[in-house]
């Protein structure tokens, strides 16, 4: 059997569309089916979706359901520290940071207190279910991709069985560890809004930021099919008159850069490659150590920047005036906003388009799993056989 991987990019409060598209692919598995990812990647908040799916890896519904009743429960505060007090405890402490001698190493530096998700992962994710789904055979591998600050490294942090090893390469190298909290404040600390994370000796950063090559570790761990669910819509463009571009627009523009651009270069690279492996002789093909890699993009069909307008007014007034302080104004240009929007109706909101998005790709999905019809066949199959026992059974009793 083919092993198939799970890529899910960074975006924030955008990753709870990523919710809504694995919500639509459970609903086509049985009700205790295993999850038909073996391999599963996470980068920025989709490490924290990786990493939460991984742990019910056995029963693919349960995941997603579980999933979906924490993304339900997200408000901005829940994140970071959103209210009067926490912003300005928040403010003062990284202004006596920097005032305190040079001896003693400063706090690192962010907008935003993102404590309260320190809390909320040491409750929510039970770390140690991820080797038991290893051990068990339901988990191949999960990985959380990283960022460090020190010399720009992207650092892929993986669990996995012992077919895995170690990977190092130009700017890319992959560690084994037992994952914990701070991979996964490490892997979505957005540069200048959440303080970096320090693992070991070194600080790191959203893993978004320096991966040349997103499928690497997907590749690396033995994936032969990729399915990349992306945040970033790249169909339509908001119809709107161009304008001189504020703080807002840049900074919502470098971060579509940072989680997308190299996606999309990494994809462009896989498909010429498959190409090239396709026109190659069948004694090349045996001698040589390439291997086709099917893949399927699934990206958001509609841009998230109205919905962020239309919920801004539920974000909390004190952290509303943190980004106009800074000369941020999401309500003229929800970029940045789109990002940092925990709110529950925007995060229903993304979870109803996920969902719907992938519906109307059904027969695409599909498709591309070539071990779903196989599965399903399978799972009829062996009901059939129940029920013909059944009736056998209550024939045998009244004879």
């Amino acid at each position: 059997m083919s092993k198939t991987c799970l890529v899910l990019t960074g975006g924030g409060a955008r990753a709870a569309y990523q919710v809504g598209v694995l919500k639509a692919i459970a609903s086509w598995y049985p009700r205790v089916h295993h999850s038909p990812f073996n391999i599963i990647c996470g980068t920025s908040a989709g490490g924290i979706n990786a990493v939460s799916l991984a742990c019910y890896n056995s029963s693919f519904r349960l995941g997603v359901k579980k999933l979906e009743w924490l993304w339900a429960r997200l408000h901005t505060e829940r994140i970071f520290a959103a209210n009067w007090s926490g912003v300005s405890r928040h403010i003062g402490r990284q202004w006596l940071s920097r005032m305190q001698s040079e001896h003693l190493e400063p706090r690192p530096f962010g907008l935003f207190d993102n404590r309260p998700l320190r809390h909320l992962l040491n409750q929510v994710v039970n770390y140690s279910k991820l080797e038991k789904q290893i051990h068990q055979g339901s988990l191949d591998a999960i990985s959380i991709t990283t960022s460090r600050y020190h010399d720009g490294h992207a650092v892929t942090f993986y669990q996995g069985n012992n077919k895995i090893a170690n990977w190092r390469s130009s700017k890319q190298e992959g560690v084994r560890q037992l994952l914990h909290t701070e991979h996964l404040l490490a892997s979505s600390a957005i540069p200048l809004l959440f303080p970096a994370s320090r693992i070991d000796r070194h600080y790191y950063g959203d893993g978004s930021i320096h991966q040349l090559a997103p499928l690497k570790p997907a590749i690396e761990m033995g994936a032969d099919k990729i399915l990349v669910i992306d945040l970033i819509n790249k169909s339509q463009r908001l119809n709107r008159p161009p304008k001189t571009p504020g703080l807002a627009q840049l900074g919502g523009h470098l971060m579509d850069t940072i989680f997308s651009d190299s996606l999309e270069a990494d994809l462009c690279h896989m498909q010429r490659l498959n190409e090239f492996i396709a026109s190659l002789s069948e004694e090349s093909r045996a001698n040589s150590t390439l291997r086709t890699i099917d893949n399927l993009h699934l990206s958001p069909q509609l841009p998230f920047e109205p919905l962020a307008e239309e919920n801004y007014c539920h974000m909390p007034q004190a952290a509303r005036l943190l980004l106009r302080m800074i000369g941020i104004s999401p309500r003229q240009d929800a970029a940045i906003t789109s990002y940092i929007l925990f709110e529950s109706d925007y995060i229903q909101s993304l979870i109803r388009r996920g969902f719907d998005d992938t519906i109307e790709r059904e027969t695409e999905i599909k498709n591309f799993s070539l071990n779903f019809h196989y599965l399903m066949c399978l799972f009829f199959h062996l009901r059939l056989i129940w029920l013909i026992n059944c009736l056998d059974n209550i024939a045998q009793r009244y004879r």
